[in-house]
């Protein structure tokens, strides 16, 4: 009878009886057939863990509507990028590994922290990252031809960031530029630079980013957009 599991079906009486399936926790531990899954268990704890470190630290900068999909998303692209580490087998596969090969940093640059607020879908103009000057520089843009504002906005801000995240200790220091605000209205503006100063050196990876957010603006002064959904965390570049 340990093989079996008994229930109650409606409309038939008595019991049925019926052969266990499925895995146990002690198949899971030992069966062969759940190799794969044991590997991906294992790797899936660190990941987790790192990517929550990362959100701490950028706790500021990101939307806090819609949580959860920032969080999930972050997940998924980062699950993408330690899978390229060809350095550990699998099971041991880690993020610091995957962002040594250039296929780890390639797949995170370009990445959007919020799936509400996608870059591309935001800015239409022109810029430059030159990850060796940390440097940003937009073409000379006419606001409200270059910037998708959502209804109620009327200011756009814009600051370029770098975060060095060391993944053995899962700590970090995030670098900010002062916001560059521009309204609905203005006029065509000059060639902007924007540009990281004084980064100090320290293990582990460089990751810089552009961060869009919306104002409403009030007697001189700005105050932040309500759909906080509306803003954009993007990678331009990893070191």
């Amino acid at each position: 009878m340990d093989e079996l599991v008994t229930y109650r079906l409606k409309g038939v009486d008595g019991h049925i009886a019926k052969q266990k399936t499925g895995f146990t926790t002690k198949a899971l531990l030992n069966n062969p057939k759940y190799a794969k899954s044991r590997e991906n268990a294992s790797e899936f704890g660190p990941v987790s863990h790192l990517c929550k470190a990362i959100r701490m630290i950028l706790q500021e900068g990101l939307p806090k509507s819609k949580n959860l999909e920032v969080t999930n998303g972050l997940h998924t692209i980062m699950r993408k990028v330690m899978c390229c580490d060809t350095i550990a087998p699998r099971g041991n596969r880690c993020l610091k590994n995957g962002f040594t090969s250039a296929g780890g940093k390639s797949l995170f640059t370009g990445y959007d922290f919020n799936p509400a607020g996608l870059l591309r879908n935001t800015f239409k103009g022109n810029y430059r990252f030159d990850a060796a000057k940390r440097q940003l520089v937009f073409e000379p843009f006419i606001t409200k031809d270059a910037f998708v504002f959502p209804e109620g906005a009327d200011c756009v801000g814009f600051r370029l960031g770098a975060l060095r995240f060391d993944f053995g200790s899962s700590t970090g220091f995030y670098a900010l530029t002062d916001l560059a605000f521009y309204g609905l209205n203005s006029r065509r503006t000059q060639k902007l630079k924007l540009s990281i100063e004084d980064f100090p050196d320290g293990e582990g990876n460089v990751f810089f980013l552009l961060e869009v957010a919306f104002f409403v603006e009030n007697e001189d002064s700005y105050l932040s957009f309500p759909k906080n959904d509306t803003k954009v965390v993007y990678v331009l570049g990893v070191e």
